[in-house]
């Protein structure tokens, strides 16, 4: 690799979709198999000695992601730059004060967004390629719902045509090309254009608006992604990656699903009688209970307690999370620290079948699975005998009184009172 490139994550958006799970963490640092999506990129670029040259640029919670990328650099010797947008006005102008405030950015600009997912060892062969190529290229994943994204259109010659807006009226069962948030760019040519770029309607500089205005004057090649690829945007999203990685990893590891429990003996107490189906994933330190019964893709992320009679299938458990008795928790996210009183349950699964649906700024949208338990947020305690519908969102530090049934969305610090009415006679 002969030319100069500097490389740039863009991690400065807000979050919102990912609520609850993002209330005091920055998306880019939500777990995949237990360390932060961020590390699968940083990996890739370490491992094309992009590191030192690398510039993450944030907008929200950068007190949390410094922190993460200067206990990073301290363990690699590298020096990672953190940047920090000054207002959230679009990718576009997430690149514009780089151009602006970085220095001897060289001839070209790798960016990756922070939100997006490929599992670890594809994402270092996607960026081994497009470093590769001569000239602006930008990363494509062919998907069959075009209703959640903008169109690439391209060429026969497999040239950049158009990247178009996000359309509701496309029907779900539409496919193409969409933006895998991975690109190439000439300096020369983002800072000859970006000035030339519209103002969105939103107010903001989107960077797909600037790379639509190169591509009508100069060439953009697209690299069409073959291996799983996901825009991590929503707490199912979170749960769909890190199943895909896990079953990555088992088989890299050479090993049938069913049979690949990754965990460290001499940190992991099982008290037997113990039932585990793989694959299993757990960091650091856990105390697995009598009669307990971890199920395929559980994940958990360490000090983490899972105690008598306890199911977990398909979940997330985070740091810190204790699921002590008597619990059932399916298809679920489980932030830090939470706490599930005995008896509490987790349903996942509709009665007519259908997926489940679930709450997004104001608006129920199809999660596209037919199972999806809850998310419940860092810090949150319920009471005994709580029952969680499919598909609902406990915000963090908050409190759900016992016997409770949650039917709808808790915010963030909240107490949740259930009335139970009682009437007491004689005999």
């Amino acid at each position: 690799m002969s030319k100069n490139i500097t490389a740039v994550i863009l991690a400065a958006g807000k979050g919102e979709r990912m609520w609850p799970l993002t209330y005091d963490t920055p998306k880019p640092l939500l777990p995949i198999l237990c360390k932060p999506l961020l590390n699968i990129h940083l990996n890739a670029l370490e491992e094309a000695d992009l590191l030192n040259s690398a510039i993450v640029l944030t907008y929200k919670n950068k007190e949390k992601i410094f922190e993460y990328l200067n206990g990073y650099n301290n363990l690699t010797g590298k020096k990672i730059k953190l940047m920090e947008q000054s207002l959230p006005l679009g990718t576009g102008h997430a690149i514009k004060e780089i151009l602006e405030g970085a220095e001897d950015l060289g001839d070209e600009i790798l960016v990756v967004y922070g939100d997006i997912f490929v599992p670890s060892k594809e994402m270092s062969r996607i960026l081994k390629n497009i470093l590769e190529f001569d000239g602006n290229i930008i990363a494509v994943k062919e998907v069959n719902n075009l209703s959640k994204y903008g169109l690439v259109k391209v060429d026969e010659h497999g040239n950049l045509l158009e990247i178009q807006e996000k359309r509701k009226d496309i029907p779900p069962d539409v496919n193409g090309y969409v933006n895998a948030g991975i690109m190439k760019l000439r300096i020369g040519d983002l800072k000859k254009y970006i000035d030339k770029t519209e103002i969105s309607p939103r107010g903001e500089i989107e960077l797909t608006s600037v790379l639509n205005l190169i591509a009508k004057n100069n060439s953009v090649k697209i690299y069409p992604i073959e291996s799983s690829w996901m825009d991590v945007g929503t707490p199912w999203d979170l749960l769909k990656a890190n199943i895909i990685e896990l079953d990555h990893y088992c088989s890299e590891l050479g090993k049938n699903p069913e049979d690949c429990l990754i965990y460290d003996k001499s940190t992991v107490e099982i008290i037997e009688p113990v039932s585990l189906e793989g694959p299993i994933y757990i960091s650091g330190k856990a105390e697995i209970g009598p009669c307990s019964h971890l199920r395929e893709h559980t994940i958990l992320c360490g000090e983490n307690k899972i105690g008598f009679s306890v199911q977990i299938k398909s979940s997330i458990i985070m740091r810190g999370a204790k699921i002590p008795h008597l619990n059932y928790v399916g298809d679920s996210v489980i932030g830090e620290y939470v706490n599930l009183g005995a008896g509490t349950v987790t349903a996942n699964l509709r009665h007519d079948g259908k997926n489940v649906k679930s709450l997004v700024k104001g608006e129920y949208i199809d999660t596209g699975m037919r199972k999806l338990g809850a998310i419940v947020g860092n810090y949150t305690k319920t009471g005994i005998n709580t029952s969680i519908l499919p598909g609902i969102k406990i915000g963090a530090n908050t409190w759900i009184n016992a016997g409770c049934i949650i039917d709808r969305d808790v915010p963030d610090d909240a107490i949740v009172y259930c009335s139970q009415e009682k009437k007491i006679k004689k005999k």
